[in-house]
């Protein structure tokens, strides 16, 4: 890696085919200023990585050394599942999320200045106890898991590592001297600043799963590789394998239009203009990026950014892109939603739609009250949210604001838009939505919710998940190093009495297993549940995701009289802070550990990761505190 370090919070790039790689915007944002500086600064671009990991798997097919249609096995004979389906997954399917893969095998696969290997060495390990959630190839699910597959595809038939590979035939053509993975491009001078919500400096978060997440880059030259996409840019790649890439594996309106790699390949206010345009976006904890592509307008866009969001990055992308179409003297037109014409009826063919839905972690009741309107219950919160749609002359249902009944319904600003269909006689609800900001929006299409089949179950296993509702769960085996535990450290499981067999939209199979129930286009990272017992303790163990969380139920109090902690590899020492005070302590803890606390509802107050965050540690009351490190380690503790 080369050249010097830049601190900064967004970046972005445009190039053209008459202009190198120009930054834009490049700054660093605090909560008092903003600082210019260059656009050189290193970041984790998340799942934009995807587009490398397919381009060298094309790559190599261009050489005859894979063929995309032929079964996953053909390439990796050690890939087992327990799912016999897996011996029709092909490579192709792996590029376009429509394996049936369950999503993604998280382990320790995002670390705060750190790397480990682990998550790639151990993937097919992971995969060989696992079901598929749907037949290969029968829809499109976004899934990092298949692109950690393809990363051991391009190392078994290339006989380098992934990251050699991308260095050696991506980045060398290219000229690419800031982009690399996490083994070549680690705690460099240049690495961009990261910050937790609240503006608080934090150590960088790296992704391990490097065909999925792992590529490291700067604004410049993740635009410069978006350019090899360009019509008649044959640097990497064929026309005809880029060609092959931008077409849309979608069924439906409602299925994400995933090409090979890519995210979305068709835009209609885009295509209105006759121009095409493909994107790719990416998220890691606390750094994201954005990839837009107009390969015969030669137009290649990247934004990245700490802090924020991907959605947000491909907003002011799209906004860029439009700047650059206007140079070239053609003009985008993004029509935004119009209020919808409402009527005071709900036809009659809708009225069986009623009953119990689910989502991936959610259940929801559908009703239509006297054939008026529609309303959607969410029953998995503690606090039960009800909204109400009205039926519209275009045969869908907005969302209103207010009460129907009274007359005092309002079409709030960019209201949803909610309509029915089957599919595989499977009933869904498909939601059209509008997301923007002042000129810059776009309109997103998906399968919100699938209707539930009835589950029934024994007392016996209803009781136990319903005396479960509401209990929480913190991770237990996650490295001291992983991410997760920065704000993604707790789940919970809900029972609804409208819903019985259900949990958290996964099918109840016994006292003790979920199953996860959605088989919806869209639906991505499901986990299966199995609840363990060990010396008295409850874990609940997602063995698909490769996580495991103990009840609350087993946390002991952290009390005054603690004065060290023994640490365990991979296994997290948790306690509950006391109910009725706060207080402060001092901590001395070693190498290769981390020390969290969070508050009553489970937001991280300190992190050891938290840069100059001291020694001296606050603990709110009704809080939870977690000592991590390996084993032989010790945590000491004084007032």
């Amino acid at each position: 890696m080369r050249k010097g370090r830049i601190a900064s919070i967004l970046a972005a790039a445009v190039m053209t085919a008459t202009a190198a790689a120009m930054p834009v915007n490049a700054g660093r944002t605090t909560e008092k200023d903003n600082v210019s500086g260059k656009g050189d600064t290193l970041s984790c671009v998340g799942s934009v990585s995807k587009m490398f990991a397919t381009t060298a798997v094309m790559q190599l097919a261009e050489q005859g050394k894979v063929d995309i249609d032929k079964p996953v096995t053909e390439y990796l004979p050690d890939f087992r599942m327990a799912d016999p389906r897996y011996k029709d997954i092909t490579v192709r399917m792996l590029m376009n999320h429509t394996s049936g893969l369950m999503g993604t095998t998280e382990g320790d696969f995002m670390l705060y200045d750190d790397r480990d290997a682990a998550p790639h060495d151990t993937m097919l390990a992971e995969l060989s106890s696992q079901r598929l959630k749907a037949d290969p190839g029968d829809f499109g699910a976004y899934c990092n898991d298949g692109f950690e597959v393809l990363e051991l595809i391009v190392e078994a038939v290339s006989g380098e590592s992934f990251t050699d590979y991308v260095d050696g035939h991506i980045c060398d053509p290219l000229g690419l001297t800031q982009t690399g993975t996490p083994w070549n491009a680690f705690r460099t001078e240049e690495q961009v600043d990261t910050f937790t919500g609240k503006n608080i400096a934090i150590a960088p978060d790296y992704c391990m799963d490097l065909g999925s997440g792992g590529i490291m880059s700067t604004a410049a030259e993740l635009c410069s590789f978006g350019s090899t996409f360009f019509s008649g840019d044959n640097r990497l790649l064929s026309e005809k394998s880029k060609k092959e890439m931008g077409r849309a594996a979608a069924k439906d309106r409602y299925e994400d239009g995933f090409g090979l790699g890519w995210d979305q390949t068709e835009y209609e206010d885009y295509s209105a203009a006759g121009v095409k345009v493909v994107s790719k976006g990416g998220d890691v904890m606390h750094q994201h990026a954005s990839l837009v592509v107009a390969p015969d307008e030669e137009i290649s866009v990247s934004v990245l950014s700490s802090g924020g969001n991907s959605t947000v990055n491909q907003l002011m992308a799209m906004a860029l892109m439009d700047i650059a179409l206007a140079e070239k003297g053609i003009n985008i037109s993004h029509p935004k939603p119009e209020k919808a014409e409402t009527l005071d009826k709900v036809p009659e063919k809708y009225l069986s739609y009623a009953g119990i839905y689910i989502s991936s972690d959610a259940e929801y009741e559908v009703a239509f009250p006297d054939g008026e309107y529609m309303e959607i219950t969410v029953l998995t919160e503690e606090r039960r949210k009800t909204q109400q749609f009205m039926y519209t002359a275009d045969d869908r249902f907005v969302q209103v604001e207010g009460s129907v009944k009274a007359g005092r319904a309002v079409q709030p600003k960019n209201a949803s838009l909610l309509s029915f269909r089957s599919r595989n006689g499977i009933d869904y609800i498909c939601a059209d939505e509008y997301m923007g900001s002042g000129d810059i929006g776009a309109q997103y299409r998906y399968y919100k919710m699938q209707k539930a089949e009835p589950n029934p179950v024994s007392d016996e296993a209803q009781k136990a998940w319903d005396e479960r509702s509401g209990r929480r769960y913190y991770l237990y085996n996650g490295k001291y190093s992983n991410a997760v535990y920065n704000g993604e450290e707790v789940v919970s499981f809900r029972t609804a009495p409208e819903a019985e067999g259900y949990v958290s939209g996964s099918k109840i199979i016994d006292k003790d297993h979920l199953e996860a129930a959605l088989k919806m286009p869209g639906g991505r990272d499901l986990r299966d549940v199995e609840i363990r017992y060990e010396d008295g303790k409850e874990f609940a163990v997602a063995e698909n995701c490769a996580l495991e969380f103990i009840s609350e139920e087993a946390i002991p109090e952290f009390t005054g009289g603690i004065s060290e902690v023994e640490l365990s590899t991979k296994k997290a020492v948790w306690f509950r802070t006391a109910d009725n005070e706060s207080r402060t302590i001092t901590l001395d803890i070693p190498e290769n550990a981390a020390v969290y606390v969070y508050d009553s509802v489970d937001r991280v107050v300190y992190s050891s990761y938290m840069k100059d965050h001291g020694d001296s540690v606050p603990l709110p009351a009704k809080g939870k505190i977690v000592f991590l490190g390996e084993d032989g380690g010790t945590v000491k503790i004084s007032s």
